[in-house]
């Protein structure tokens, strides 16, 4: 499914116009609300927090116009309700790996990132054990994988060299 991304203008605080990109519309308590991330020059979406801002819809054309602040605390708690809604809703299930150790027993991992070096031409992942223990108290492995054809980890295979090592801790630190 191809969905247009819509985009609107509004004036930030200098005056100056700050091109948005619509994340989510809503209606609640008789308001349409537009939760919205800022757009850079280069059209990226600039990291930080979605704001939010009410409008009314132009029955003529279909586009937001009156775009207005959120006016009381009561309006922001029920949007960040929705925002943690939506956030339960859309988690993606983690990726899930089963891995041999030395021994020939198998544990479920969670794959936490996978990512590629041209410099070794290898696709390597980072992964940790699947239990209920605090993520912050696991062990975080990395190895190198064979992707398939639809971009799985087909096989794991040991980092072979320092040079490797370095690579893969020097992203892992990056996260």
């Amino acid at each position: 499914m191809n969905e247009e991304i819509q985009e609107f203008m509004i004036k930030n605080e200098d005056g100056k116009e700050q091109k948005c990109r619509v994340v989510f519309t809503f209606d609640a308590e008789e308001k349409s609300y537009v939760l919205f991330s800022l757009i850079d020059a280069d059209g990226n979406e600039i990291p930080g927090d979605i704001s939010a801002m009410t409008f009314d819809y132009d029955d003529n054309n279909g586009e937001m116009t009156n775009l207005q602040p959120v006016e009381t605390e009561a309006e922001w708690e029920m949007i960040n309700e929705v925002v943690l809604t939506l956030l339960d809703e859309f988690e993606e299930e983690p990726l899930l790996i089963t891995v041999t150790d030395e021994e020939g027993n198998d544990q479920v991992c969670e794959v936490i990132h996978t990512f590629a070096s041209e410099q070794f031409g290898k696709s390597y992942v980072l992964y940790v054990p699947a239990t209920d223990e605090p993520f912050e108290e696991r062990d975080i492995f990395a190895a190198h994988y064979v992707p398939g054809k639809d971009g799985n980890i087909e096989e794991l295979l040991p980092i072979e060299t320092d040079e490797e090592w370095i690579f893969v801790e020097d992203k892992l630190n990056e996260l």
